[in-house]
């Protein structure tokens, strides 16, 4: 994998990667087992740290153009951004292109690949996906809240007789 110039971070790739990804509805975890590599590699595509191979690309762009990821009517000229954004050394396969958008049916919204596609109510999906998004930042800050608090006794910074 290529890194950017002089170790900076490709901040652009990284969060049109986060995007896509997450606007599919996939975990780091689950793009990386469709795409046969490490949850890792995911991240530092994300974090801008590293780009994805070509054929990894391929297959993320199709599993975004199942998912109706990017935008109506704009989807060759969005995918071909991305691919310059994830400066591969080969040119867009343009066949392979063309004959990826000529398979898709009309759409109406965007379909998420994760668990929600599996739902015959894209509104429930919808819905599940971002009750559980604010279910885990709950979860998320009151994990910290206690790490912080066991942090705080382990090192005697603080006790509830302070308080």
């Amino acid at each position: 994998m290529k890194r950017s110039s002089y170790g900076e971070r490709d901040y652009a790739f990284g969060q049109a990667m986060l995007t896509l990804r997450t606007s599919i509805g996939l975990t780091q975890a689950e793009l990386a087992e469709h795409l046969g590599v490490s949850r890792q590699a995911v991240g530092d595509w994300e974090a801008g740290r590293s780009y994805s191979k070509a054929h990894h690309l391929k297959h993320f762009i199709l599993l975004c153009v199942r998912a109706s990821a990017f935008p109506a009517g704009r989807e060759a000229e969005e995918i071909r951004a991305f691919w310059k954004a994830a400066r591969q050394k080969v040119r867009l396969d343009e066949p392979w292109l063309s004959a990826l958008l000529s398979q898709q049916p009309p759409r109406s919204a965007p379909r998420p690949v994760g668990n929600c596609a599996e739902s015959s109510n894209e509104n429930t999906g919808l819905r599940a996906i971002a009750s559980n998004i604010q279910r885990k930042k709950i979860e998320l800050n009151v994990r910290t809240h206690f790490q912080c608090r066991a942090s705080f006794h382990a090192t005697g910074h603080f006790s509830e007789e302070k308080r």
